[in-house]
C-alpha cells in the first residue's frame, strides 16, 4: 500500500459526479417552471394591453364598425411584439387573432389565444381578467385549423382552478374571451 499518493479515488469522483447531477436536475427543472409561469405572466400583460388598446381605441372613435378592421387592429390594438410577418402569436408561443365577433349581429370583441397545453389553459382561465368577459369559450382545435372553429364549452364568470381543469383538454386549446 502506498500511503503518499495524493489525488481522489474513482468512488469520490463518482460520488462527486452523482451529487452534481441531482442538483443539476433538480437546477433545471426550477428554471423551466419559472420560464413557465414568466411566460404565462407575459400572456396576461398581453391580455391585458389589448383590452386596454382597445377600451383607448373605443372611447377614442364614433363608430365601432371602423375597429373592426383588421389593420387598424394590428397597428393600434395588439402589442407589437405579438406581430410577426402579419401574423398573431402570443407569448406561450402559439397563435393568437383579436377582433369582432364573426356573426355581424352581435357587437362583440374577441380574443382567442390558441395552441394551448392544459396547464397554460388553466393557468389563463384563472386569471382576474376572466371575470370581466362576458362569456368565455374552451375549445379543442385540430393543429393548424382556424382558431376556435369547433363547438366549444361556454362558461361565464370567475374559473376556479377545479373548473378550469374540467374545461380544458388535453392539448390544443383555444381560450376564447368575448368583452
Amino acid at each position: 500500500m502506498r500511503f503518499n499518493e495524493k489525488g481522489r479515488s474513482m468512488v469520490e469522483m463518482l460520488g462527486v459526479l452523482a451529487i452534481i447531477g441531482v442538483l443539476s436536475t433538480a437546477g433545471i427543472a426550477g428554471y423551466t417552471k419559472s420560464m413557465e409561469k414568466f411566460k404565462v405572466n407575459e400572456a396576461a400583460n398581453q391580455i391585458s394591453t389589448i383590452i386596454s388598446n382597445y377600451n383607448t381605441l373605443m372611447l377614442g372613435s364614433p363608430n365601432k364598425n371602423d375597429l373592426y378592421n383588421e389593420r387598424v387592429i394590428n397597428q393600434l390594438v395588439l402589442p407589437t411584439e405579438m406581430l410577426h410577418e402579419g401574423k398573431c402569436f402570443h407569448a406561450l408561443n402559439g397563435r393568437c387573432s383579436v377582433g369582432h365577433n364573426l356573426d355581424p349581429s352581435k357587437d362583440e370583441f374577441v380574443i382567442r389565444f390558441g395552441d394551448l397545453t392544459k396547464d397554460m389553459c388553466v393557468n389563463l382561465l384563472t386569471l382576474p381578467l376572466t371575470e370581466s368577459a362576458s362569456r368565455i369559450t374552451i375549445n379543442k382545435d385540430a393543429p393548424g385549423a382556424t382558431l376556435g372553429a369547433g363547438s366549444g364549452k361556454e362558461y361565464k364568470g370567475s374559473v376556479t382552478i377545479s373548473k378550469a381543469a374540467e374545461l380544458c383538454h388535453d392539448k390544443n386549446n383555444t381560450i376564447c374571451w368575448v368583452f
